[in-house]
């Protein structure tokens, strides 16, 4: 796994966050995005920097109950398979956990299969489908991870 600083994300890494989101997706969020989330409630903004402290990967969540939807997460093209976005998405389900929630959502294009079978990796099952969401109205797949005691309880008061 690489080398890198896992921080909080800050004001001062929108510019680096659009340029590596315009790096990353055919549909980029603006920087301006990235900096509402930041400023608003009940969310989880994650960076991973480079000793030089550059940007290299990134994660942008917000709960929405007791599951922790993750909304962007990314690893810089020259960055990529080096385990950071594993690494950020475990610093996650820390998080869900630390904070008693249930678990963790996500959305994936249907044509992405490497992030998809990474989510599997890592325990998320597919939940559903979501027609049109994208921009270029290609689907999305709808991914989930219980992470919290909630399955455990569940599986004690059946036995």
């Amino acid at each position: 796994m690489m080398r890198c600083i896992e921080r909080a994300a800050m004001l001062g890494d929108v510019r680096d966050l659009e340029q590596a989101e315009a790096e990353c997706f055919p549909d980029p969020w603006p920087g301006r995005f990235f900096a509402a989330e930041m400023m608003a409630p009940a969310r989880y903004c994650r960076i991973c920097a480079g000793p030089s402290g550059d940007l290299l990967a990134y994660l942008f969540c917000v709960w929405q109950y007791l599951d922790l939807h993750v909304l962007k997460v990314a690893t810089r093209p020259a960055y990529r398979r080096q385990g950071l976005g594993r690494r950020l998405m475990a610093s996650a389900e820390q998080h869900v956990k630390d904070q008693a929630g249930e678990s963790m959502t996500l959305e994936v294009r249907t044509s992405n299969h490497g992030a998809r079978e990474l989510y599997r990796r890592l325990g998320f099952q597919t939940v559903g489908l979501r027609r049109g969401y994208y921009s270029d109205r290609e689907d999305a797949v709808v991914m989930t991870k219980w992470c919290g005691d909630m399955m455990g309880m569940h599986h004690e008061t059946t036995r």
